[in-house]
């Protein structure tokens, strides 16, 4: 079952639902939902959630705009990157496929809103619009 109020917690779970766990078992609880076939695995939009799985489990978890669970420290849907890198005490940085990383705290990313700038230290103040985590392998 789907908790838009469980906390996010990097490499295990958001909304309730486990990294690693069946996807089956999510998709027994019913409601509506629209599946995409991705080379490797699938994708499943589950409203304010969306979980990939590869070979039957879930690898990846993301919440969007609506959801109300928290990472620690304070990090929500609608936090900035500034608040990110107060929270975790170190800079945000892209990876190598453009995901907003905090390099002291592994196995979650995020995205924000439009940039208005370029760079990074230009959109200080992006706010997340979605956040994923993720166990390995991806």
């Amino acid at each position: 079952m789907i908790d838009l109020d469980a906390p996010i917690v990097p490499g295990k779970s958001a909304a309730g639902i486990s990294v690693g766990s069946a996807l089956n078992e999510l998709l027994s609880t019913g409601g509506p939902h629209s599946a995409t076939k991705l080379s490797g695995g699938e994708r499943h939009d589950l409203g304010l959630v969306k979980v990939w799985a590869k070979d039957g489990v879930i690898i990846q978890v993301g919440v969007y705009s609506g959801y109300r669970g928290i990472l620690q420290p304070r990090i929500r849907v609608g936090s900035t990157i500034s608040d990110v890198e107060e929270s975790f005490g170190c800079s945000v940085q892209e990876d190598e496929e453009d995901n907003l990383v905090v390099p002291t705290s592994r196995d979650w990313c995020f995205e924000t809103d439009e940039w208005k700038g370029q760079t990074l230290s230009e959109n200080r103040n992006a706010r997340i619009v979605a956040i994923f985590v993720f166990g390995y392998p991806r």
